[in-house]
């Protein structure tokens, strides 16, 4: 049987503890409408608040991979444009020597060609020289991308191991400068292909077989010898040679220890007659081949490296739909709930007021 008492309050207790419970559940839905995550501390949801911050490192790692990936890009982008100069370039001079091997070019007009070609090969060197890319050298050959085999490596995804990242291939690194381009040299000897020799060229007679020996002509001239071919074919440069004759790398005679693999000695050993400017052709063909080749390696890079974008980006996507259910509020939810425990406070503190004053009938009875 219910009674009468002034000391305890029960009914006044029961409503407090209600309004406490409308008010706790009100702020929750408040804090969970103004914020938009359903989760806003680990007493939320434990586990959820564990699950969601390892999601959240996923997708700042995707963010952080696909910037690496965008950066990988633009550094092939940068290497390939200037690729593509060099390439307009080697076809132009490849122009120039086809026309000195026509053999109607006077000493003037074949000297006009030597400069022009000469001009272009320095400018060749000079932004081989000068292109990098955040401190990498792309096209001179002395990067450590290059010097140690390594490549550059782009990392695009978020763990550790080989299969998150994507290789550059040090061949794009190495020097598109005009002495790495056209092969001038093999040991001591000049524009001996790799694998060539010389005196193994050499038949019973001494002649030079043509089948074997493919520069002649130049041979002749850079070692200032006479070269007689087996089909009788002459080629006297005696005295004249290049080869004693000292450069530095810049292309000028200054007296040092030859350096044969200057822009000034290639041009001085092919642009003399008709015969060695028809020899360098091949030469010419070989570096064309070698930039086209880079080129194509470099956009296969730029498409593989694109899928890892797009992946990226999915993967991405497919993380942060699986958070947004783990940790983002339902609004509807949650307006119903701020609806709903704003009544129950608010009656709630109604009925407190009421039942403040049951003891009150109390004093009836004195």
């Amino acid at each position: 049987m219910a009674s009468i008492t002034i000391n305890t309050n029960l009914a006044s207790l029961t409503a407090q503890r209600n309004l406490s419970a409308a008010t706790t559940g009100m702020n929750t839905a408040m804090e969970r409408l103004s914020t938009g995550y359903r989760i806003n501390s680990g007493k939320d949801d434990a586990a959820g608040s564990a699950v969601s911050t390892l999601m959240e490192a996923q997708i700042s790692g995707y963010d952080v991979a696909e910037s690496n990936a965008t950066m990988g890009l633009s550094l092939l982008d940068t290497a390939e444009g200037v690729l593509d100069i060099v390439s307009d370039y080697l076809q132009r001079i490849r122009d120039l020597t086809e026309q000195a091997a026509n053999g109607t070019y006077g000493t003037s007009s074949m000297q006009a060609i030597r400069t022009e070609v000469q001009q272009r090969m320095e400018e060749i060197n000079r932004l081989c020289d000068v292109i990098d890319f955040n401190g990498i050298k792309l096209l001179d050959g002395t990067s450590n991308a290059y010097q140690s085999g390594s490549g550059v490596n782009l990392q695009v995804s978020n763990n550790s191991g080989k299969p998150n990242i994507i290789n550059l291939e040090k061949s794009l690194f190495a020097s598109a400068k005009c002495s790495a381009l056209f092969n001038t040299t093999n040991g001591n000897e000049w524009f001996i292909r790799q694998g060539e020799n010389f005196d193994a060229a050499k038949d019973a007679h001494g002649y030079i077989d043509s089948e074997k020996f493919s520069t002649p002509a130049l041979y002749a001239r850079i070692n200032g010898t006479r070269v007689e071919l087996d089909d009788g074919t002459v080629y006297d440069f005696t005295g004249q040679g290049i080869k004693d004759n000292n450069y530095d790398e810049f292309g000028t005679r200054n007296g040092k220890t030859g350096v044969f693999n200057c822009i000034t000695a290639i041009c001085d050993a092919v642009y003399t007659n008709d015969s060695t400017a028809r020899e360098f052709l091949q030469f010419i063909d070989d570096a064309i081949e070698n930039i086209s080749d880079r080129t194509a390696l470099i956009g296969a890079y730029m498409n593989r490296v694109e899928s890892a974008v797009d992946a990226i980006g999915v993967q991405k996507e497919n993380i942060v739909a699986a958070n947004s259910s783990i940790k983002d509020a339902d609004v509807a939810t949650e307006s119903s709930n701020y609806i709903k425990y704003q009544i129950l406070q608010q009656s709630t503190a109604t009925l407190l007021s009421t039942a403040n004053q049951t003891p009150s009938i109390a004093l009836n009875l004195i």
